[in-house]
């Protein structure tokens, strides 16, 4: 199974065309196929697109259990087929992953802090214990509140290629 297969299976699933459990059986050969011992381990595909395996099976343990509701992991199949989709590049849909998992959180919490309803030392706290690369946290601990709603947009959007350069620049 590629990278290529799971992305299919995801947007089936993220349209309605199988359930969770139809999803998670598409796995199930790779992996029974997967040793748990590395050495074991068929290093052929590290080798030749070790940034599309790396993806493959982050989905794959993502989805292999679910995370709640049905509806609310079609959404994550969608965001993720979509980001891969924009980037076009399964090394940035990777690092992307933390923030498009949690983008919804992300963004709700953004809008509370620019209205006030969060403070800064809280939005701060919630940004450290995040999970999200390095390099977004210290941009999203020194943006502005026009540039966090700027990326939340572009989150919105699914313009993850966009969201993804933007955090790369420094933030206004």
């Amino acid at each position: 199974m590629t990278l290529a297969d799971v992305v299919e299976q995801l947007r089936r699933f993220g349209a309605g065309g199988i359930d969770l459990a139809a999803l998670q059986a598409t796995f199930t050969p790779l992996l029974v196929a997967d040793p748990l011992n590395v050495e074991e381990s068929d290093e052929g595909p590290w080798r030749t697109a070790a940034d599309d395996t790396r993806l493959l099976w982050r989905i794959v343990y993502l989805f292999d259990v679910g995370r709640g509701e049905e509806e609310t992991d079609r959404a994550l199949a969608r965001r993720i087929v979509t980001c891969l989709d924009s980037t076009r590049d399964s090394a940035l849909t990777h690092e992307l992953l933390p923030v498009v998992v949690d983008q919804d959180r992300l963004c709700a919490i953004v809008d509370k802090h620019r209205r006030g309803v969060i403070s800064r030392t809280g939005f701060l706290s919630v940004i450290a214990e995040s999970g999200y690369p390095p390099h977004v946290k210290l941009w999203l601990q020194h943006a502005g509140a026009e540039a966090l709603a700027g990326v939340c947009a572009l989150l919105a959007a699914g313009d993850y290629r966009a969201a993804a350069e933007a955090l790369e620049r420094p933030p206004a």
